[in-house]
């Protein structure tokens, strides 16, 4: 049972943890009444908390429809990546200029991708791949950076990813984030962005291969 002090903001967190976790999967139904009795709240914070969610991009509402979790196609992977290689482009810059080093997690994940792929699990990839990202922009220690690449990346994770992705994909995408620490280490050597920058774009490049495939296998 939800606490009631906050319950609208505590309604809406955890749909939107369902979403992102995929226990509301893409073009569910969400019925305020099943909501509200699985959370033991009346359904006017359901419905505030699913509103807020249709305001933030999460869920659609039609009249006289439920709401209904969104629905994510490539055109918006290759949206939401070109909008989440300005805010990796703008933490590169940072970190080059201010030679902060990248955090632990950076490594971590780059691990959690190696296990991914040999065990041929796609989706953990993908999730290992944006731990990542999330972590290299989080060592800038900037706040409002790090929750609006957040917010973009959260998103690119509700694309579908095709289960049979062919491995050579996931190796790229590996090799892709080495290059990427390596081109910050020149960046820093050279005093300018280019070289990391370049890398970042390039890795860009290979999520427009796995939108294609993710839409291929949509279809």
């Amino acid at each position: 049972m939800l606490q009631s002090s906050t319950l609208g903001q505590r309604v809406f967190d955890e749909l939107r943890a369902r979403i992102l976790d995929g226990r509301l999967p893409a073009g569910a139904d969400v019925a305020d009444s099943v909501i509200a009795r699985e959370l033991h709240v009346s359904r006017a914070p359901v419905r505030d908390a699913c509103n807020q969610l249709v305001a933030d991009g999460l869920m659609t509402k039609q009249q006289n429809y439920p709401f209904r979790v969104r629905e994510w196609t490539e055109d918006n992977l290759v949206e939401l990546n070109l909008i989440r290689w300005s805010y990796e482009t703008a933490a590169a810059r940072f970190l080059t200029e201010t030679e902060r080093p990248v955090l632990p997690e950076v490594a971590e994940a780059l691990g959690r991708m190696d296990a991914a792929a040999a065990a041929g699990d796609p989706a953990a990839s993908m999730q290992a791949d944006m731990q990542f990202h999330f972590a290299f922009v989080e060592s800038t220690e900037l706040p409002e950076l790090i929750a609006l690449h957040r917010r973009v990346g959260e998103r690119a994770l509700l694309v579908p990813i095709p289960a049979d992705l062919p491995m050579n994909v996931l190796s790229l995408q590996r090799q892709r984030h080495e290059q990427i620490l390596q081109a910050l280490a020149e960046s820093r050597k050279a005093g300018d962005v280019v070289a990391v920058s370049t890398a970042l774009k390039h890795h860009m490049l290979t999520y427009r291969t796995l939108a294609e495939l993710a839409a291929q296998a949509g279809s």
